[in-house]
């Protein structure tokens, strides 16, 4: 769940990325799992999924492997993209939290570094 306010723009980087409305000094909270908010699927119930809807879910959410489980944000926080010089710092995949990297100013993308939210991307270094 974002818990700064935050709208998405087109990226340079790719697609759409998600861009801060609001101010957020270093160390200030940006996104935490919410389970009010963020939904989580079995490989089974995403493959049970048409095949448009799969690739959705595997292209938006981030794979735990110890639980076995797809986290998909449900709100703007999936419009992360990956930076190697990311503003934002993961401490956790999947389930944890996001602080700002640095003091960032309203307009900037929020931006992670895959391979700390995502054991897909640590582990075979793809999905971007």
């Amino acid at each position: 769940m974002m818990m700064v306010e935050t709208v998405l723009r087109p990226s340079l980087i790719h697609g759409l990325g998600v861009f801060l409305a609001e101010p957020a000094a270093r160390g200030q909270l940006i996104w935490r799992f919410d389970s009010r908010v963020d939904r989580v699927y079995t490989p089974h119930e995403v493959e049970s999924l048409p095949a448009h809807v799969q690739r959705y879910l595997r292209t938006y959410s981030t794979w735990h492997a110890q639980s076995g489980l797809y986290v998909l944000c449900g709100d703007n926080g999936r419009y992360f993209n990956h930076s190697e010089t990311p503003s934002t710092v993961s401490n956790a995949i999947s389930f944890g939290e996001d602080h700002a990297a640095r003091d960032l100013a309203v307009g900037e993308e929020l931006t992670s570094d895959y391979t700390t939210i995502c054991d897909d991307v640590r582990v075979n270094g793809n999905g971007f």
